[in-house]
């Protein structure tokens, strides 16, 4: 059975996720990419934006066909209380083509439901297994035990629907 895991990350906190998840995994992986800065005043104001209304950013799409893979992992960060417009681009865009879907989020303190809600919504899709990182977990390394238990559940879930 095949994984893929897809991740956006700005802070790289996502990252560091989203590459424990796929080495546990020995899964593919690959980074979304924005087609557009989210830094100084012009670039906040269009996250701000995008991500008050629910809105995609303007991405590089991952060059991998999500349909190859029997489990495709998604990993965004949650920016006030909601998804990241990147990986709101991704799901819209590539929905048709998922088969199973566990879903990952980095947050400051809250907000991972609702991302969930997001993806699963958007995706159409019920996850096999979700995993919430706060900024806290990511600096006491916690995140890695909690990695594990995530890909212990995606595992089972892909060896069930063999």
């Amino acid at each position: 059975m095949k994984a893929l895991v897809i991740y956006y990350s700005l802070s790289g906190n996502t990252q560091k996720v989203a590459e424990a998840i796929a080495n546990t995994l020995k899964a593919d992986i690959n980074r979304l990419e924005d087609r557009r800065s989210r830094t100084g005043l012009f670039g906040m104001l269009r996250t701000m934006y995008q991500v008050l209304f629910s809105r995609p950013g303007k991405i590089r799409f991952a060059r991998t066909d999500p349909y190859q893979y029997d489990l495709l992992i998604l990993g965004a960060p949650v920016w006030i209380m909601k998804l990241a417009p990147p990986m709101r681009s991704y799901i819209l865009k590539e929905k048709d083509r998922f088969n199973q879907v566990a879903f990952f989020c980095t947050e400051g303190a809250s907000g991972a439901p609702n991302a969930f809600k997001a993806m699963e919504s958007l995706s159409t899709k019920k996850p096999v297994a979700t995993l919430e990182i706060t900024e806290g977990d990511i600096k006491s390394g916690q995140y890695h035990e909690k990695a594990h238990t995530f890909t212990n559940s995606c595992q089972k879930a892909m060896t069930d629907n063999k």
